[in-house]
């Protein structure tokens, strides 16, 4: 696996070539600055596995370089773990707009790194079998014409996100990872009112809410680690993954929290509303035992959805204004036939 490190620091540099080396990986370049960066990526015969970028640099810092990494092409998905002394979420959340994968903090910790990288590798290469399989169906969707929608329960994978997939790749990341990493929050997001937003939707638009959704999402979670499954529907099923409740330093569960503001069906922007759905209190558990944990999050927003659906209705049992309802004939008593009087003989 080929590794480009770039600081500004050598001490750190060397430090850092020795950590990586205990976790497993002795293939290491290394730059001193963005320029010499750029420069290692174009005279590398293949494009590296995996970019770790100092987030506090002179010049060029490491947010515009992640950037800059994003632009090559090869390294749309390439794993770019930033490298932070301090936690302020304007760089952390800065970093994650630019194309950062994940960030780790100084001083390394080498079992911590090593899983890290793992876990991004995974979810890169995850990424590019559902990067695949999206493109095969959007060449499809555009024979068919730009005018035929998907179906409202298809799920399909947004590839501006990094964090998203589908949601078979998201059970095989969970029950992949580490043993060290663990999920800390599992729940699921539903639109509410999708199928009317649905119908006022075109292909093109109707995509578009389902991006700015899940792009919506995945700010507001980072700067954690974290996964998002878009479930069809309007369901969305979300992992936030750490080693600690203090990397989420977020109230998830505030009214209106999750609500998008979106441009994307036209007239304007339209805030659209999500609901969160939680199953049981929140919990430390493991990515294998969080995979039921997510698919029963995701059950419950579908049924929820469905449940509010079918009350929807109009109930056909009810009289409607304006519907004559035709009277039931009232049936008299049935008459007893009058004897017939003898005749005298």
């Amino acid at each position: 696996m080929q590794i480009l490190a770039v600081d500004d620091d050598k001490t750190f540099l060397q430090l850092l070539q020795s950590v990586l080396a205990a976790a497993g990986y002795d293939a290491l370049e290394t730059a001193l600055s963005a320029p010499e960066a750029k420069e290692r990526i174009d005279e590398a015969e293949s494009a590296f596995d995996c970019v770790l970028l100092d987030i506090d640099m002179p010049g060029i810092d490491g947010i515009e370089l992640c950037r800059q990494i994003r632009a090559v092409a090869g390294y749309e998905i390439t794993p770019i773990l930033m490298l932070t002394a301090k936690l302020d979420d304007a760089s952390i959340e800065g970093a994650f707009e630019a194309g950062a994968t994940d960030y780790v903090t100084k001083p390394l910790r080498g079992l911590e790194l090593g899983a890290r990288i793992r876990t991004a590798r995974l979810l890169t290469e995850q990424m590019r079998i559902s990067v695949g399989l999206e493109r095969s169906a959007a060449q499809l969707a555009s024979r068919l014409g730009a005018s035929a929608r998907r179906p409202l329960e298809e799920a399909f994978v947004v590839e501006d996100v990094p964090a998203c997939l589908s949601e078979k790749d998201l059970e095989r990341v969970l029950s992949l990872l580490p043993g060290n990493l663990f999920a800390i929050e599992t729940f699921a997001l539903r639109i509410e009112g999708i199928e009317n937003l649905y119908e006022d939707a075109d292909a093109v638009s109707y995509d578009a809410l389902i991006r700015d959704v899940v792009q919506s999402v995945s700010r507001k979670l980072a700067p954690s680690q974290h996964f998002i499954a878009h479930a069809g529907d309007g369901v969305f099923g979300c992992v936030v993954v750490g080693r600690g409740r203090q990397d989420l330093n977020r109230n998830l569960y505030e009214p209106f929290f999750w609500n998008v503001e979106t441009p994307a069906l036209g007239d304007g922007p339209r805030v659209v509303q999500l609901s969160m759905t939680r199953v049981g209190r929140p919990k430390v558990e493991s990515g294998k035992t969080c995979v039921d944990t997510l698919r029963t999050a995701i059950a419950t927003a579908s049924e929820d959805r469905l449940v509010l659906r079918l009350k929807a209705l109009p109930d056909l049992s009810k009289p409607r204004p304006g519907h004559i309802v035709p009277k039931r004939p009232r049936l008299g008593a049935r008459r007893r036939p009058r004897p017939v009087a003898s005749q005298a003989s």
